[in-house]
């Protein structure tokens, strides 16, 4: 595990440590203020070499999706008026490669199945149970996006995620984001009809490196990824996490997720 986070900067294995304690605090300001929190160069250089090789061998594999679905990961639904957000459309445009293609020894799966990222991620989200995101589909992730590729506007359907970016696009792949647009007790479906009919000047950017991790909380955040431009496919290694140990399966379209 040590060789895959930069321990020197996170030593998530000590929990004890004051610049383990540090990070904790500053991280659990900005995910209940923002959503959303930022670990510059959180893999080591071999753990980041290592991630990337694994991503790019497995490319080739990678499950397509590229169609139109609403912002909730489904069909449109016609019991709702027209123009309504459950019944707006937007792109997914992305690649996946699924948890069961990754093999039990890359450094992805260790870090992700073991107990040292989960206790560093639960102790930032005191108070609230947190479990490794119990859908095989959508629990552990590559994805892959090539030129003219993206994620419009969407919520998860998951607690929380890490993302860890492998190899940047060269240009576009922005991570974009609009904090506690809903929540669990109201969807708030005005605000989010006006931000897909682009009144999205709220948004927030998320500067990525190689190597870095943001946790981002967007069960109730929208969130999207801008369109690829470029020769460089996009890799991100994604790690999922909810806060019920066993989770509903989504029903989401075929195409849409890795069988």
């Amino acid at each position: 595990m040590e060789s895959i986070v930069n321990s020197e900067i996170y030593p998530i294995h000590r929990m004890a440590d004051p610049q383990t304690l540090q990070r904790i605090a500053s991280a659990r300001s900005e995910l209940a203020s923002v959503g959303a929190c930022r670990f510059p160069q959180f893999l080591s250089p071999e753990g980041l070499s290592r991630c990337r090789q694994d991503a790019i061998a497995l490319e080739s594999q990678a499950h397509p999706s590229n169609n139109q679905y609403t912002p909730y990961y489904g069909q449109p639904d016609d019991s709702y008026p027209a123009g309504h957000p459950r019944n707006a459309t937007v792109r997914f445009a992305v690649r996946y490669v699924s948890r069961k293609l990754i093999s039990s020894d890359s450094p992805l799966r260790q870090l992700f199945e073991g107990d040292d990222l989960l206790t560093f991620i639960r102790d930032l989200l005191p108070g609230a149970p947190l479990y490794r995101y119990s859908d095989p589909r959508g629990s552990l992730n590559y994805t892959v996006m090539a030129r003219n590729d993206q994620l419009g506007w969407h919520f998860d359907a998951c607690e929380l995620v890490a993302s860890i970016l492998l190899r940047p696009a060269e240009t576009g792949g922005d991570f974009e984001y609009i904090p506690a647009v809903r929540s669990s007790e109201d969807e708030n479906f005005p605000s989010v009809e006006s931000i897909l009919n682009g009144n999205d000047g709220q948004r927030i950017a998320v500067s990525f490196q190689p190597g870095d991790m943001v946790l981002f909380r967007g069960r109730h955040s929208l969130h999207r990824v801008t369109p690829v431009e470029g020769r460089t496919t996009r890799l991100m290694a994604l790690m999922s996490f909810d806060n019920v140990e066993k989770a509903l399966l989504r029903d989401a379209p075929d195409d849409l997720l890795p069988p």
